[in-house]
């Protein structure tokens, strides 16, 4: 067990150090030869799925701006955040395209998908209502 977290500090630490914020992959990242990417997590790794899953997505404050209209694109992106987030830092290290979020159908899969919800839970809806908790924001877990 030990030694299984000393080598995830150390190969942590190696990606980290490793990962330039410029497009061109650092020479770590690129001797691996990644050429996909796909990103689980929470909020702030979102790139716009949350908005793509419910019915009233268009009518949240990450659909308009200021969310994402210094990231390089004139209108609002869909993150919870403005700017670029650590799973387009680390595709950019790779030498990949920024990951979309799986929901958007308009879009290319073969480079990766990020599978993020803002809002996402560990346990189901119907698991969370017998606990007496509700989550308005999203349905997936």
């Amino acid at each position: 067990m030990i030694i299984a977290a000393v080598f995830f500090v150390i190969a942590s630490a190696l990606l980290l150090f490793s990962l330039s914020p410029s497009a061109d992959a650092s020479p770590l990242l690129s001797a691996c030869r990644f050429d996909q990417v796909y990103q689980l997590g929470d909020s702030i790794s979102d790139t716009g799925n949350l908005i793509r899953e419910s019915p009233f997505g268009v009518a949240l404050p990450l659909a308009r701006n200021p969310y994402g209209q210094t990231f390089s694109h004139p209108k609002a992106t869909a993150r919870c955040f403005n700017g670029l987030i650590m799973i387009d830092y680390i595709a950019q290290a790779l030498g990949l395209p920024l990951v979309n979020p799986n929901k958007d159908t308009k879009v290319n899969f073969e480079r990766g998908a990020n599978f993020t919800i803002a809002g996402a839970t560990a346990l189901s809806s119907a698991a969370l209502t017998r606990h007496h908790v509700r989550n308005p924001v999203t349905n997936s877990q």
